[in-house]
């Protein structure tokens, strides 16, 4: 081979490199479409009032004709009201889980042999380290202390069951 055709063909490959290369990169560069963040209840409804507070201003000062008017208000209305129902139902939710994480948090169970206190979600006695066993007052088998149903006969376990240590 002519060492002028390797010399062409090295240049050619030189100048369609970033031909090739480019649109690579940009493909990768280009901004990922994330997807829309869940708007809270709480801003969603603070968005709501105030596009009704605007479209209001709107209307006393003339931008807004009167049947438009009633449309958008109506429409805006009904969305505030629908994140007042939301904010709500969260709160309600919220409270639910509270309520009972202190009730399994204030539940205490005591240890058949020192009598130390014990919480439901312990296994072990702190101070003598007997395993606490929790039977089911109406199989009597043993279940977790923090179960709300016994997994052999299905009976709501009512804390606090009988503690064997």
């Amino acid at each position: 081979m002519n060492f002028g055709a390797i010399l062409i063909g090295l240049s050619l490959l030189i100048i369609s490199l970033p031909f090739v290369i480019i649109p690579f990169q940009q493909g990768s560069l280009k901004k990922k479409v994330l997807p829309v963040e869940l708007i809270r209840p709480e801003n969603e409804r603070l968005a709501v009032l105030s596009s009704l507070r605007d479209l209001d201003f709107d209307y006393q000062i003339g931008k807004v004709n009167e049947e438009d008017y009633t449309g958008l208000r109506g429409r805006l209305v009904v969305e505030a009201a629908h994140s007042l129902q939301e904010t709500e139902e969260v709160d309600e939710v919220e409270a639910l889980i509270q309520a009972r994480k202190t009730t399994k948090k204030s539940i205490s169970l005591a240890c058949t042999m020192c009598g130390e206190p014990i919480g439901t979600d312990i296994r072990f006695c702190p101070r003598c380290g007997t395993p606490v066993k929790v039977s089911c007052p109406s199989c009597g088998k043993y279940v977790k202390a923090d179960d709300l149903f016994c997994s052999s006969c299905g009976n709501k376990i009512s804390i606090p069951a009988r503690i064997e240590s």
